[in-house]
């Protein structure tokens, strides 16, 4: 039996915010935690990550992140497909954001929670056919963002920001003293496999652009070289005007990340959704009916004293290495 779109909404979220339609571009103030970009004509929007420096997961970075998924899935209905970007070339996104986790606030911690569990249901279970752009690293959270996407784009490698860069991706969680959600190891032993994911879960592994290809963690790699393409002047359409300038160390990535969404774009949206929700639907009803179960076994593990400590001193590792620079 084929799976209708009309599943997707039993994992909508009621609420969220109607943005301003433009006819190209909807681009939001410089201070924005997503920057938005959308070109009807095309079918493809952007999303751009952007709480530096790290982008980092708090409770409002994870709200923006649904709502702005909410509104373009409900506003903009000639858009098929998404690429999910960083303001920060040098980073995706670093994961959690750690102030939310030491020494929390009781009742702040479960709605942060339920804040993660959400983006998975619309970023997961989006009719939008989703790339990332990952020029940069993406560790622990950073890195389940990338795997909810439908496909992903990495960068082998070179010069960012003068620096020499090559962006590993993994749930590392265990190097910090903690341990990756049930739901967000089995999303990476059904996009890996069982055993790769089994031993990069205990050992905390970041996987290098290469590694990540091959294993199945990506799914195309830019090489440092890559010239231009013809499709520049559709992407640079796109684009924030306020945040062109940073956003072309990206260039090469991103081109090719458009060029993957248009070709999603391009697919029939009924056969092209019903295909993902074969797939997805069942995961993404057992988080829902498991939703309460998993928010009481995150916050009880997480303030555990000795995971306290591990996260304390995963912090003080942190500053020690920045004074070091």
């Amino acid at each position: 039996m084929m799976t209708s779109p009309s599943i997707l909404a039993r994992f909508r979220r009621i609420g969220g915010s109607v943005a301003i339609r433009h006819h190209r571009r909807l681009s939001s103030a410089a201070g924005e935690l997503i920057q938005t970009g959308i070109d009807e004509g095309s079918g493809v929007a952007l999303l751009v990550l952007n709480r530096p420096p790290a982008n980092s997961l708090s409770m409002e970075m994870n709200e923006e992140i649904s709502r702005s998924i909410k509104n373009i899935d409900e506003n903009y209905s000639k858009v098929q497909s998404v690429i999910l970007a960083s303001s920060n070339p040098a980073i995706f996104s670093a994961g959690l954001d750690v102030a939310e986790l030491i020494a929390p606030d009781p009742d702040r911690l479960p709605q942060f929670w339920n804040s993660l569990q959400q983006v998975y249901i619309d970023l997961y279970g989006s009719r939008l056919a989703t790339v990332a752009c990952l020029t940069g690293h993406a560790p622990a959270a950073g890195c389940f963002l990338a795997m909810a996407c439908d496909y992903r784009v990495t960068y082998a490698g070179g010069t960012v920001n003068g620096r020499k860069h090559m962006p590993k991706i993994g749930l590392n969680e265990t190097q910090l003293g903690i341990a990756a959600p049930p739901w967000m190891g089995q999303l990476l032993v059904r996009t890996i496999g069982f055993r790769r994911a089994e031993l990069s879960l205990a050992m905390g592994t970041l996987f290098p652009p290469h590694t990540a290809l091959e294993i199945g963690l990506v799914d195309e790699i830019v090489p440092s070289d890559t010239e231009e393409s013809s499709n520049d002047d559709a992407l640079q359409a796109l684009l924030p005007v306020e945040m062109k300038d940073q956003m072309m160390q990206q260039n090469a990535v991103l081109q090719k990340a458009y060029i993957q969404a248009t070709r999603f774009a391009k697919v029939p949206f009924q056969a092209r959704v019903a295909s993902k929700m074969l797939t997805r639907s069942e995961h993404l009803e057992d988080m829902i009916a498991k939703r309460q179960h998993d928010t009481d076994h995150f916050c009880g593990f997480i303030t555990q004293d000795e995971v306290q400590g591990n996260l304390r001193e995963y912090v003080q590792q942190l500053k020690t290495k920045s004074k070091q620079k």
